[in-house]
């Protein structure tokens, strides 16, 4: 990612991210020996802060960025240690020590490959195209972008349902093991009874379902939207919200498969 023009670019946090861990800080040198209140020049240390907290963020308030696809050229293991070798390399250049000194710099991404697109600049580009006939605004997609909406809240509720499911299922055995063998044969009958009646009703939702309705998980992250989207409701159908999850999902939940292409 090359960024053109500074003052005036308006950058999601997953491209702050990738643009502060593709261009790491460069650590300040060492004191010389016997100095006192010296100040390194570049004084870099602020903007070393900066970045901390920045990092510090992404890590504790918002850890689904880092589930989006890569941001990053090489694996970020790769990139934190060549980082760390820079560092290292600069650090002992400023030593006395002659023989490390002399030693060749660790090679760094050259610049052709730092203003290579990676995948999460096609899944952003392939996200902004998708979404544009539902008419948003600039800063309501970089929300949706930054607060990863529809990502997180889907599968904790994918985890809530199997947890009630195993409460359930749990009762039913409970309450079969307690019954009599006569009221679990007639319980047996009913409970073919209601499977038929329960099963055209799940192919009445499925249909419902595949025609652009709203999935009962994500009514949260509809509520989400509200707060983001202003007059949601006018602007935007239920069908509208399903159908612009399913784009987020389909380019930042890629993931992995998003890095591969």
């Amino acid at each position: 990612m090359r960024i053109v023009d500074p003052q005036s670019a308006v950058l999601s946090n997953i491209e702050v991210l990738a643009y502060l861990t593709a261009n790491p800080p460069r650590r300040p040198p060492n004191p010389p020996p016997n100095s006192r209140h010296w100040v390194p020049s570049p004084d870099l240390r602020d903007h070393n802060t900066v970045v901390k907290e920045i990092h510090n963020y992404v890590s504790r308030l918002s850890p689904h960025l880092q589930s989006y696809p890569q941001y990053t050229h090489i694996p970020l293991a790769e990139l934190e240690a060549q980082a760390q070798a820079q560092a290292n390399y600069h650090n002992n250049s400023n030593s006395n020590n002659k023989d490390t000194a002399a030693s060749a710099p660790p090679t760094l991404l050259p610049p052709k490959l730092l203003n290579k697109p990676t995948p999460v600049d096609h899944a952003l580009r392939d996200l902004v195209t998708r979404l544009q006939p539902y008419g948003l605004t600039k800063g309501e997609v970089l929300m949706i972008v930054n607060l990863g909406i529809g990502l997180i809240p889907a599968a904790a509720a994918e985890e809530g349902e199997g947890e009630e499911g195993e409460e359930y299922e749990e009762e039913v055995v409970e309450e079969e093991e307690e019954g009599g063998e006569g009221e679990a044969g007639q319980q047996l009958e009913e409970m073919e009874v209601d499977d038929g009646a329960t099963n055209g009703g799940q192919d009445a939702e499925n249909g419902g379902a595949g025609s652009g309705e709203l999935a009962e998980e994500d009514y949260g992250a509809m509520a989400l939207l509200d707060t983001v989207i202003e007059e949601r409701e006018e602007r935007l159908s239920e069908a509208d919200v399903a159908g612009i999850l399913t784009i987020i999902r389909e380019t930042l939940g890629g993931g992995a498969a998003a890095a591969a292409r």
